[in-house]
């Protein structure tokens, strides 16, 4: 569930910065890179602004097959990942 909100947030946030030569220049920290160029093209209101801080905020960058990378996800609620994938497609 992790790498679908990743990826709804990044979709929106490429759409809205509609930059395909920086979208292309990004070689790391993929999702900070586009938020950070999406709040300096955007201006989104703060409802936006807080739904992708929290998909960066409980969403690991690196999501890896070891089970020690998985804790940060183990220890939220399946309600808790809905409820920001729920918020994130709401973005678009």
């Amino acid at each position: 569930m992790s790498i679908v909100i990743r990826i709804c947030a990044e979709r929106f946030m490429i759409a809205k910065i509609n930059d395909d030569a920086f979208v292309d220049g990004i070689r790391g920290n993929q999702t900070f890179a586009l938020f950070d160029q999406f709040m300096k093209v955007s201006n989104p209101d703060n409802q936006t602004s807080e739904t992708l801080q929290g998909v960066m905020l409980m969403t690991p960058e690196s999501i890896h097959l070891n089970a020690f990378m998985y804790e940060p996800i183990i220890d939220m609620s399946d309600a808790h990942l809905r409820r920001i994938l729920t918020a994130v497609r709401a973005l678009e």
